[in-house]
């Protein structure tokens, strides 16, 4: 994926890069901390001198720090320094023009403020929401314009370090865990049409409408097993299968049971596996077939996780697939 503004050097900050030589301590350093007067510093080091009334009055005439840059940067070669010096240029820009925003601008922000909401340390979830809602009415001009939906987000996704889309799924199954389904809703109305995934967002409407027991929850679930037949997706098998390991519906598990171990491959994946149908038999109190298929799991312990499994470890495993009344399905 091709980065935009300041977000690969947000992805260098959120990746785990101790002990390595190639990156630089200028494109980690925590700006957002460092004091204007010391930014400004930085700036003079590498050529470009500036106080606060020269830097506003070199940006009225720019629309972004990228602008900026080019414009304070004097030297016909475009190296680190310039890279290091676009960086101070663009906190100042974000310091000093809170109000001309730009999409780079926007994209840093909304990086800082999932990265705090992982971390858990945004105690008020009011500037992602506000974010969130600006991304909306951004891309929804983008499309008012002519652009295509899935286009203009990946676009915009660019100026971000954190996959946005990831980012959005995971957002929303917060909200619908935290009682928030109307906001959950309103989320997943707003952005479908944008992501690329359809099939995850698809499954998290299946989510939201099973929580007010609609029947479009299992005709959603129906349709995408019946995609997932087609065209494979052992990930989104196994977030299906966890859904539905609590449902009580046992035909559905069952049937998407049978799909996922036909996609899976690895010993890693077929452990999760077995663990889930344990804990589908420990729900329907089947304690005989529960031991039995744990007692698979103990067995095969000693087995590495990248290990390849056997047509014969399915076929065992489909002997387990039954249901609620013992009959094999």
């Amino acid at each position: 994926m091709r980065f935009r503004g300041r977000a690969l050097y947000n992805l260098l900050n959120l990746s785990d890069l101790e002990g390595n030589d190639e990156v630089k301590p200028w494109q980690v350093a925590p700006y957002r901390q460092i004091s204007s007067e010391d930014l400004f510093i930085r700036l003079a080091n590498l050529g470009i001198f500036l106080i606060e009334e020269s830097f506003l009055a070199y940006a009225e005439s720019c629309d972004t720090p990228e602008e900026l840059i080019d414009c304070l940067w004097v030297e016909e070669e475009h190296d680190e320094k310039q890279e290091e010096a676009y960086l101070i240029t663009f906190e100042l820009w974000r310091r000093y023009l809170p109000k001309k925003q730009s999409l780079s601008i926007y994209g840093d922000e909304f990086d800082h403020l999932i990265s705090l909401y992982d971390k858990g340390e945004l105690l008020d979830e009011e500037p992602l929401q506000k974010s969130l809602s600006d991304l909306e009415d951004i891309l929804d001009q983008a499309v008012d314009s002519g652009t295509q939906p899935e286009e203009v987000f990946e676009m915009i996704s660019q100026y971000c370090a954190h996959d946005v889309e990831t980012f959005l799924y995971d957002y929303i199954i917060d909200q619908m865990d935290s009682g928030n389904e109307t906001y959950a809703s309103e989320l997943l109305d707003g952005f479908f049409d944008y992501v690329a995934e359809k099939k995850w967002f698809d499954f998290l409407k299946a989510r939201l409408f099973a929580l007010s027991d609609s029947e479009e929850s299992d005709v959603l679930l129906i349709g995408l097993i019946e995609q997932l037949e087609e065209e494979a997706d052992s990930e989104l098998c196994f977030e299906i299968c966890r859904f539905l390991v609590n449902r009580g519906d046992t035909k559905l598990f069952i049937r998407s049971a049978h799909l996922l171990l036909s996609q899976i491959e690895t010993e890693e994946d077929f452990r999760i596996f077995l663990e889930l149908l344990a804990e589908f038999y420990r729900c329907l109190d089947q304690e005989p077939v529960e031991k039995a298929v744990q007692d698979l799991i103990n067995k095969r312990i000693s087995k590495k996780n990248e290990e390849i499994i056997s047509p014969s470890d399915k076929s065992h495993v489909l002997e387990f697939l039954q249901d609620s009344n013992g009959n094999k399905l």
